[in-house]
């Protein structure tokens, strides 16, 4: 379970910036950013080895972006996600690889486990959200908005507590290109980040422990099985610009590593 907070607003200088925040079972192998597809050479992403495909990748030629966040049925019950003969890590470079706007062109939804998937540039932001049912595609309005596994829920925990401070404090450069490093491009944004990270996790809900507002998340679930945020992804995008950053360790602002794209 993840979160992505997207800041858009058409009229800024930096009219796309993104903070996603990535949760998965610590042993799910995966390889950090980079071009690893070669049927969609303009993509820089994370790959999941085991499937194949990214929960967030940028579109280097484009300066568009796709993130992908697991979503809750229809009827509450969490299916395996074995059950699907397609991975949802497609929908992603699916989505870049689409020139026209619909990042779901020819996509049949009922071959994925459901999903939220966010399909961003310096024009428009929307959120195609399948629930195992009905496909809902909304676009994002200007300011800072939080999605969560339930979709654009305001009132989700998160939502709540960490919407207004990302809002307030929502960077935006005025040369995107320009900007030399993380803080430049993203500034308090990587600061609230590592306070995150420093602050009591969000767990699986199971136990009562943890907090259920916490970005960061951390559980332990006997065997041996963790289950917690991985990587934290930055995304910036102006109409000919995109800049990306990563790290393993967002509780060090100085950890952050700019993606080459």
């Amino acid at each position: 379970m993840c979160t992505v907070i997207v800041g858009f607003d058409p009229g800024a200088d930096t009219p796309l910036v993104i903070a996603a925040v990535r949760d998965e079972m610590r042993d799910r192998p995966w390889d950090g950013p980079g071009r690893h597809w070669p049927d969609h050479p303009d993509a820089v992403g994370g790959r999941d080895r085991s499937a194949g495909g990214t929960w967030l990748a940028v579109d280097t030629a484009r300066a568009r972006t796709a993130a992908l966040l697991n979503g809750w049925p229809w009827d509450g019950r969490m299916p395996w996600e074995g059950a699907y003969p397609a991975s949802r890590g497609d929908l992603p470079l699916h989505a870049l690889a689409q020139h026209g706007r619909d990042a779901l062109a020819e996509v049949d939804a009922g071959r994925y486990a459901p999903f939220h998937l966010l399909d961003a540039d310096a024009h428009r932001a929307v959120l195609h959200s399948w629930d195992g049912r009905r496909l809902d595609t909304r676009p994002l309005s200007a300011g800072v908005s939080v999605i969560v596994n339930t979709g654009l829920d305001p009132a989700a925990p998160r939502s709540v507590r960490h919407r207004p401070e990302f809002a307030r404090t929502r960077p935006d450069p005025a040369c995107l290109a320009a900007a030399p490093d993380a803080g430049g491009i993203w500034g308090d944004w990587v600061d609230l980040l590592a306070a995150a990270a420093r602050d009591t996790p969000r767990s699986v809900g199971t136990d009562g422990a943890g907090d259920p507002s916490g970005l960061i998340a951390h559980a332990e679930l006997g065997d041996g099985k963790v289950w917690a945020t991985g990587s934290v992804t930055l995304v910036a995008a102006d109409a000919g610009t995109v800049r990306h950053a990563f790290t393993t360790d967002p509780a060090d602002s100085r950890s952050w590593r700019l993606v080459d794209v």
